[in-house]
């Protein structure tokens, strides 16, 4: 591994560990001022934004926390496996809450510009979420 993988993969650390601790200043000190966050289901533009977006979510699930499973860099990028978990005590894409604790797969990409994350792609396993919360049936044949 490079030295420049270790430092992008040390600043990602520190991005994770932040969102675990609820550390919002030193999420806003690691994202770059023009940082664009390609989510699930919106395009987040500036660290205000992808700030406001984790805030809704610990609304929403006040144990949310993840936990990285792998990590792998390469140039200007890092990618992440992890998953997440929490409890769901708010109104989640229009699911009202349900008390149930749930847990969800993800992976993440990075890309980094001198020490600051400059842009993320996030993919997550919402489907498999939605199903924990009650809002959808799986699919006939995966049911036991």
């Amino acid at each position: 591994m490079s030295t420049t993988d270790t430092t992008n993969t040390d600043t990602v650390r520190r991005y994770l560990h932040a969102f675990n601790e609820r550390d919002l200043e030193t999420l806003d000190e690691i994202l770059a001022d023009d940082v664009v966050e390609h989510g699930i289901h919106e395009t987040l533009h500036g660290p205000e934004a992808v700030i406001e977006f984790l805030e809704s979510h610990f609304e929403r699930f006040p144990d949310y926390s993840g936990t990285t499973h792998a990590m792998i860099a390469e140039g200007d990028t890092v990618a992440v496996r992890y998953s997440a978990m929490g409890t769901h005590k708010g109104a989640f894409l229009d699911v009202e809450p349900t008390g149930h604790e749930v847990e969800w797969s993800g992976m993440a990409m990075y890309r980094l510009v001198d020490d600051e994350i400059t842009e993320v792609w996030v993919e997550e396993d919402r489907l498999g979420l939605l199903e924990q919360l009650e809002a959808v049936d799986p699919p006939a044949h995966l049911r036991i």
